[in-house]
């Protein structure tokens, strides 16, 4: 059975959910992944370790993550079953204690190779942020 783009879309918003809303430790993000030690890869600044990515979204509130469909979702291989999905997500937050209204607003292109694991489980075997599209109106953000 092929990997879809629902099921690499699911993936994705149990990964924010718990990284964003439950505020997951590194631990608990790292779960989400196939390999040790895994990092979000981004183009303007070092790699993101998962202690990283929890003490980033750790300064922030409010966080809402959104796929903009559609994604390309490519079949790499069978066996292992393997994916790539590129697409985009509407990603909003504000840091804690900021003023109401001072909302964080950007566009992240995401490029991600997903696999199934012999029990079924979908995990991401890369993570790669293509690029951070501030939008109109968003307060500033140093990711990293």
């Amino acid at each position: 059975m092929a990997i879809t783009e629902d099921e690499v879309l699911a993936l994705a918003n149990r990964f924010h959910e718990v990284v964003m809303i439950a505020k997951g430790n590194a631990a608990a993000q790292a779960a989400f992944f196939l390999h040790p030690e895994p990092r979000i890869f981004v183009p303007h600044g070092e790699d993101l370790s998962m202690q990283v990515n929890y003490e980033i979204h750790q300064r922030l509130t409010d966080e809402v993550h959104v796929a903009l469909r559609p994604w390309n979702v490519t079949r790499m291989c069978d066996n292992p079953e393997r994916v790539r999905a590129v697409g985009a997500v509407y990603w909003q937050g504000r840091v804690v204690g900021a003023p109401e209204g001072t909302l964080i607003k950007v566009v992240v292109g995401e490029d991600w190779i997903v696999q199934r694991t012999p029990g079924g489980e979908l995990k991401f075997a890369l993570y790669v942020n293509s690029y951070h599209h501030f939008l109109p109106g968003s307060a500033s953000f140093g990711i990293g």
